[in-house]
């Protein structure tokens, strides 16, 4: 009687680990499903003193750095272009905002780097802008 209890509840086990791992499977299949990558956009790098009602309607700053120059502060905004134009993808555009970042975070002139969170669309934007945050934050090269 008790291997009969026995195999009876490896049985129930089995069949319950079973179904957990096809209801795991059907989680992750609808979790695909659902997730609908963002369209290719095109990219651009817009410096400018100030960032106006007109910018906004055409361009979308996905991350914002301002550092001071010869004519007073300026402002370099990576952004992702609304309106269809040809443009830069996202790292080159990517390596334009970097270079300009690590040039005034080395001659001393950056004021502050920061992320809009808000804007940002897929894992891809994220990726570059955490890459340009660790790059902002580490200290001025010295040469």
């Amino acid at each position: 009687m008790l291997n009969i209890a026995i195999a009876a509840c490896v049985l129930l086990f089995a069949a319950a680990g079973y179904i957990a791992f096809m209801n795991s499977r059907i989680i992750a299949d609808k979790k695909r499903e659902v997730y609908i990558p963002p369209p290719p956009s095109e990219y651009t790098v817009y410096m400018t003193p100030q960032f106006s009602e007109e910018d906004k309607r055409s361009l979308a700053p996905i991350g914002v750095m301002e550092f001071r120059d010869a004519q007073g502060m300026m402002k370099v905004y990576l952004c992702r272009v609304k309106n269809e134009k040809d443009d830069l993808q996202l790292e080159q555009a990517g390596n334009v905002f970097l270079h300009h970042l690590t040039k005034a975070r080395d001659t001393g002139a950056l004021m502050f780097y920061r992320t809009v969170e808000e804007a940002l669309q897929g894992p891809e934007e994220k990726s570059l802008t955490d890459r340009i945050s660790a790059v902002a934050k580490k200290k001025a090269r010295t040469e």
